[in-house]
């Protein structure tokens, strides 16, 4: 009799592993995750801001803050159902997690002491590891080129995928129009201007790339807003390190 009882309490135990393995597997799923380090170059025209840990380029009165927003964030500031910046919610055929919309940066431009300055989107863009360089939605405007990255937003805004037709509904995106960083925005003296520049999805390989501000307009030929022709430029660069990819995690 021992022989017959020990394998039944073999079986038993093997399966209540098993039950205890399918029970672990239904609670685990897949989530795409993202963190950003950032690379601060030697001086102290580059710092980190220790209220918002955003990242800060400051020059006689004129600072530049960049804040890195994952989906998370985005979803808390504009709620999963109507905001055009995550597919939270949305079923991607043939993958098991949401993958990320677009890698967002939010963009404050604080002038204390110049009659007016000007950041430019349009000449904004991220400078991968590789060489390779991704366009600013801003600066890219309807058109992108479905080689640089795959584009899943069609299936939220009801377009199809290539089409551009769909950039324009979400032009007309209220979300868009109040928070993203808008062209021909001076900034005068003792004013601030925040908005948020939007880049395709960063490519599985990526490891570090720098977000390139060029052209940013410290000075204009004449004072009067809407007047005069910018006669001062620098380039700004943020420097980031990146592990990002997918992940196994716990329902809680």
């Amino acid at each position: 009799m021992a022989k017959p009882i020990c394998g039944l309490l073999c079986l038993a135990l093997a399966a209540g592993g098993c039950a205890t393995l399918r029970s672990l597997e239904s609670q685990a799923q897949r989530e795409y995750f993202i963190e950003l380090e950032p690379v601060l170059p030697a001086g102290e025209t580059y710092y980190i801001d220790p209220i918002d840990s955003s990242v800060v380029w400051s020059k006689q009165g004129v600072q530049v803050k960049v804040k890195f927003y994952d989906d998370a964030m985005l979803d808390a500031e504009y709620g999963t159902r109507f905001t055009p910046y995550t597919l939270t919610g949305v079923e991607i055929p043939g993958l098991d997690y949401t993958p990320p919309l677009w890698t967002v940066f939010e963009v404050t431009v604080i002038n204390r002491t110049r009659e007016r300055v000007e950041l430019d989107p349009t000449q904004a863009i991220l400078r991968l590891d590789d060489g390779r360089r991704l366009l600013c939605r801003q600066g890219a405007g309807a058109w992108y080129d479905k080689d640089e990255f795959y584009d899943y937003s069609y299936l939220k805004w009801g377009g199809r995928e290539g089409n551009v037709q769909y950039h324009a509904s979400l032009d007309r995106n209220p979300i868009w129009t109040k928070s993203e960083y808008h062209r021909e925005k001076p900034v005068r003296k003792g004013s601030r201007y925040v908005g948020k520049l939007t880049f395709p999805p960063l490519p599985g390989e990526t490891t570090s790339f720098t977000l390139e501000v060029n052209n940013f307009i410290l000075a204009f030929d004449r004072f009067a807003v809407g007047y005069g022709n910018p006669v001062e430029f620098t380039d700004l660069k943020f420097d980031f390190e990146v592990d990002h990819g997918v992940r196994w995690v716990e329902h809680e």
